[in-house]
């Protein structure tokens, strides 16, 4: 891998003999934006469109219709690849995405993968071959050495959440209307996507109706010392690939189990729901029968919502499969144990006991090495922005161009 410093090119023609080739995007208009942004720099852009949502969201020239099954595209890929210097993945779940991946070692193409920021909401990911626990960032303490790259102030993107809701609930309803066209498309997730969109929907105005006492940290914290559990996305990669754990209920049961058995009597548990859980499995009706089975009856709470900082700074730790969630715990000293396989889970930074001590004793993070490594990781993977805020896009899109440019 060559990185270049930031403008040592020409923007005009910087990418120029590039060509690009989106396998999948964000959700939304985000893959356009970044498209117009790479050919004003000089490459060739196409997008696959596997679904008549991927169609919905590109809408202009270079779209290349594949409706054969999933396990043809595989077979295919190293054809298809062949002509383009760079493949785009949004996230790493789904059998399209999987194929590419599985791939990249066989295939002359680069292959990044774009994701949500490790450090939400003012940022988002952009690695080669891989992010999360297929991250080539470091694992281990010296693989963040001082100084610390020195960054820019972030421009902060704003209220993500409606237009994120409105973006997924557009492309699963156009993505369901338009199913007939595509009959042999492999979905992404095992819930269909006529039910993600109800689901999206249905929770989101729940969510408007709620008191905001629900989620208050005063009113949390009054009840007695707390420690967060962070679901995942229900059927995210998160899970079905880098966990132990099939879904968030055996998740939460393993949480519980031990939290009832080893955590101080006066200690109470707080589970907090994803902020994009599309509400198909009644999560609160989960932690209910849980706390029954487990006795914990008056020190469990379900929030849906609530202020994460607030909380991390509220609570006596967290844990997480591999969440994102725990990055921001640990930018507030908030000790954090991970379950699943993160590439933050390592000596310095998380808890390393078992899970049963961790009530107990919750080992903080080490404040200098949590700066270097943020700020190596922002350096070396983040760009500032968002894919779903309007004003935000275009940015973000210039943001993932430098980045392309910076590292070939």
């Amino acid at each position: 891998m060559t990185i270049l410093p930031v403008g040592s090119r020409h923007r005009s023609q910087s990418l120029a003999g590039r060509r690009f080739l989106i396998v999948s995007a964000p959700f939304g208009g985000f893959g356009v934006a970044l498209a117009r942004t790479l050919e004003a720099r000089g490459a060739t852009v196409q997008r696959m469109i596997f679904n008549a949502g991927d169609a919905l969201n590109w809408r202009r020239a270079g779209g290349v219709v594949f409706k054969a099954a999933a396990e043809v595209w595989a077979e295919r890929l190293a054809e298809v690849a062949a002509d383009f210097t760079d493949l785009l993945l949004f996230g790493e779940g789904g059998p399209y995405n999987r194929a590419v991946l599985s791939a990249t070692e066989g295939l002359d193409a680069r292959v990044w993968v774009l994701e949500n920021g490790y450090f939400r909401p003012d940022w988002i990911t952009v690695e080669l071959n891989g992010v999360n626990a297929s991250s080539g960032l470091p694992r281990f303490r010296d693989g963040y050495p001082a100084p610390e790259p020195v960054l820019p102030d972030p421009i902060p993107v704003g209220r993500i959440l409606p237009h994120h809701v409105v973006n997924i609930t557009a492309y699963h309803l156009v993505q369901t209307l338009g199913a007939f066209l595509f009959p042999r498309h492999a979905n992404h997730y095992t819930a269909s996507p006529l039910s993600q969109c109800l689901g999206h929907v249905r929770r989101y105005l729940g969510l408007a109706a709620r008191r905001a006492s629900e989620n208050d940290v005063d009113v949390i914290a009054a009840r007695g010392e707390f420690f967060i559990v962070c679901l995942q996305r229900e059927g995210d990669a998160q899970l079905l690939r880098y966990s132990q754990y099939a879904d968030n209920t055996a998740f939460l049961a393993k949480v519980m189990t031990s939290f009832a058995a080893h955590a101080p009597r006066n200690a109470r548990l707080v589970v907090k729901n994803h902020p994009l859980d599309p509400g198909l499995i009644d999560l609160a009706a989960v932690t209910r029968r849980l706390v029954i089975e487990r006795g914990l009856q008056g020190r469990v709470d379900f929030i849906d919502g609530g202020n994460l900082a607030q909380l991390c700074r509220a609570s006596q730790g967290m844990v997480v499969n591999n969440s994102s969630a725990a990055l921001s715990a640990l930018g507030f000293h908030t000790p954090v144990k991970v379950l699943g396989d993160a590439f933050f889970d390592f000596e310095g930074l998380t808890d390393q006991q078992a899970l049963d001590d961790f009530w107990s004793a919750p080992q903080a993070p080490d404040t200098a090495l949590f700066t270097r490594f943020r700020a190596h990781v922002i350096a070396q993977s983040q760009v500032n922005g968002n894919f779903h805020e309007p004003r935000a896009i275009g940015r973000t899109a210039h943001g993932v161009a430098d980045m392309f440019e910076r590292i070939f």
